[in-house]
């Protein structure tokens, strides 16, 4: 059936004449969702950016009504904003659900091949891992066959992947996920968990920073910055892990 929202006690006939485009889209929304409530259709929903033009409060609510909706559904959401992503984590975890993320790039030749995730949303462990056990040794070997051109390529590439992990390390790990990019909610409960930091630990996360914030950001021509050795590189991605492992298992 077919549903139309009409306003009473006006002479506007349009929704359109008096809501804002993202409240056209909260309506749609809302009316969709009444209507597929209760359905014991087993059919896949799929959203397309649902939350574009929504303020804040908008999207957390759209959120949390879309992961209610998985309970017992298939739900398939298409996006551009890692605010969504970051959004659908922060509450599918409050109900202990397990969303499934695929990320799907643009190239020249098209879209829809399947890529990485993110590092600002993937997990800070497995990107490590990846760095250390399959594209480091890309690089190390591109130089130990006299590649150099290609395997500068690639240790940029990694230093500039490390230093985005280093600076999410500082927020999930050494802060505690107190705060998250991405996410509103200020984790106050957590805070008591900061009692074990320890000045070792700024310094450490502080002096891998410095190194390797070059390779995200621009530099001077005149002073360009130099790639550590390959060794030199795993020796401080294996510096990170560990510090990562002990300070988890440290007592607040």
């Amino acid at each position: 059936a077919l549903h139309r929202i009409k306003l009473k006690g006006t002479s506007y006939n349009n929704l359109s004449d008096v809501l804002s485009e993202g409240e056209n889209r909260i309506v749609s929304i809302a009316a969709f969702l009444a209507d597929v409530t209760g359905k014991s259709s087993q059919a896949p929903f799929i959203f397309d950016d649902p939350i574009s033009s929504l303020d804040q409060s908008y999207e957390e609510a759209v959120v949390q009504r879309l992961i209610e909706l998985s309970w017992d559904k298939q739900v398939i959401v298409f996006t551009h904003r890692l605010s969504l992503l970051g959004t659908v984590k922060h509450f599918s975890e409050k109900k202990a659900i397990k969303p499934d993320v695929v990320s799907i790039r643009s190239a020249d030749w098209g879209t829809g091949e399947p890529a990485p995730i993110p590092l600002s949303q993937s997990d800070i462990k497995s990107a490590l891992n990846t760095l250390m056990n399959q594209r480091y040794q890309n690089a190390k070997m591109a130089t130990e066959d006299g590649a150099f051109e290609h395997a500068e390529i690639l240790l940029k590439s990694i230093c500039s992947d490390f230093r985005t992990l280093i600076e999410r390390s500082i927020e999930n790990d050494l802060l505690c996920g107190v705060v998250q990019r991405f996410q509103r909610p200020v984790h106050t409960s957590k805070l008591k968990q900061l009692a074990k930091l320890k000045n070792v630990d700024c310094d450490l996360l502080d002096s891998l920073m410095t190194k390797y914030s070059g390779f995200e950001h621009s530099q001077p021509t005149e002073s360009p910055v130099e790639l550590p050795k390959p060794d030199e590189l795993l020796a401080d991605m294996t510096l990170l892990k560990n510090w990562r492992e002990e300070y988890a298992k440290r007592a607040a």
